[in-house]
């Protein structure tokens, strides 16, 4: 059975991308059995979310959208990002490539 530790490996914290609701519900189930938590709120709380910092400590973060795409820009950032549904599957490289959303940046100027 998949559990959040070993997807931590050595690390001190790894963002892991959650695809949708069924990720969200097997992310949630996992974290609440090893001990994780987002800081005192209770698991029959936690909202889910795309992105999850998962830190060796136990404590869980939610992630802001445009930090997690910002990190695949320019070398990206020194976290490693995994993917939780390819790590489910058993696939052996689990890593995100892609942050998995198209975003654009807002400058306030007309497009037009």
């Amino acid at each position: 059975m998949p559990n959040l530790r070993k997807l931590l490996g050595n690390d001190e914290t790894v963002w892991v991308y959650l695809d949708g609701r069924a990720e969200w519900d097997v992310f949630a189930v996992m974290a609440a059995e090893e001990g994780f938590s987002f800081g005192e709120l209770p698991a029959d709380k936690w909202t889910a979310g795309h992105v999850v910092a998962v830190h060796s400590d136990g404590r869980l973060g939610h992630l802001p959208l445009f930090i997690w795409c910002m990190s695949f820009v320019g070398g990206g950032a020194g976290v490693r990002k995994l993917d939780l549904r390819k790590y489910i599957e058993g696939a052996g490289d689990c890593n995100c490539e892609s942050a998995h959303f198209r975003m654009r940046m807002y400058t306030g100027r007309s497009s037009v």
